[in-house]
């Protein structure tokens, strides 16, 4: 007689067990239909296998940190939204009067716009009315200006508009404010991602705020927007350091996959030794450690 291999590949239990494989993996288990392959698991190797090499898959992509966008792109993307809004701007009547020189549009394009707006058949007589209308409301506003500078010019008036913005807190305060208050990380994530246009100043303290929020923050997406605002105003001197002395401090895989992002966009060669110690580091997640070697191959 011919013996017969049976290959369990072609066996028809492993092949309509295969089909329940991923959810047995997740730790799901056989629905009622497929009750009778949980006798077949135990004594195949082959189904064994396979379901172990998927529970390790599903734990690999579970551990892997979500793909970021680099910061080139996201500076790429603002400077493109900047310059839309140039256009619309440069497009706009208030534009086209400005490249004139400042000098009122044409008596026809005027009229246009009038009748685009207004939809009306007597042009002369409703312009006459918006004429009057805006003489009174310039009366109003001219005795309202005048009547703030009276006042303001007396005893005991109120500050002016900029001395009110200076008595602002500052960010660190508004931060050591917002961190005492339990649940308000999202405050301190907002304050964080307005820091960048409240610098307007060389060695302005807001820099050194955003170090220190990089370095301690409890919360890792609070720590990531500090680091994305860091790289912004990557002009300060002090930035490329503090993110160079910051790499080894952090242990959330998304901090550390943007720090190494910002340091080769910044061309910072001192975090060489940094980037060599994670890329070893058997702690790390594998894709932190394959981004630090990428690092490396781009700044040495």
């Amino acid at each position: 007689m011919n013996s017969i291999n049976k290959n369990p590949t072609f066996d028809p239990a492993c092949a309509e067990l295969r089909l329940w494989l991923p959810e047995l993996a997740e730790g799901q288990p056989l629905p009622p239909a497929a009750a009778h392959l949980a006798a077949h698991l135990p004594a195949c190797p082959a189904c064994q296998i396979e379901l172990a090499e998927l529970r390790q898959l599903f734990n690999d992509l579970d551990a892997l940190p979500p793909e970021l966008p680099p910061l080139t792109m996201r500076d790429d993307f603002q400077a493109l939204l900047n310059e839309e809004k140039a256009k619309l701007a440069a497009a706009s009547p208030a534009g086209l009067s400005a490249q004139r020189g400042g000098q009122a549009l044409p008596p026809a394009f005027q009229a246009n716009s009038i009748n685009q707006k207004l939809g009306a058949r007597n042009q002369e007589s409703q312009t006459q009315t918006w004429l009057r209308m805006a003489a009174s409301v310039a009366l109003v506003a001219i005795g309202a200006v005048l009547g703030l500078l009276l006042r303001g010019s007396a005893p005991g008036a109120s500050a002016p508009l900029a001395q009110v913005e200076e008595s602002r807190p500052s960010l660190s305060v508004q931060l050591a404010a917002a961190r005492q208050q339990p649940g308000t990380a999202s405050q301190r994530l907002q304050l964080v991602s307005q820091a960048p246009a409240l610098v307007t100043e060389p060695n302005d303290p807001a820099v050194l705020t955003l170090i220190h929020t990089l370095d301690t923050d409890p919360n890792p997406n609070v720590r990531l927007a500090a680091c994305e605002a860091l790289v912004r105003l990557r002009q300060d001197p002090r930035v490329g350091p503090a993110l160079v002395e910051a790499l080894p401090l952090q242990t959330d895989p998304n901090v550390q996959i943007t720090l190494i992002d910002a340091l080769v966009t910044l061309r910072e060669k001192r975090a060489v030794p940094s980037l060599e110690q994670l890329a070893k580091k058997p702690e790390a997640l594998p894709a932190v450690r394959l981004q630090a070697e990428n690092g490396l191959g781009q700044l040495i």
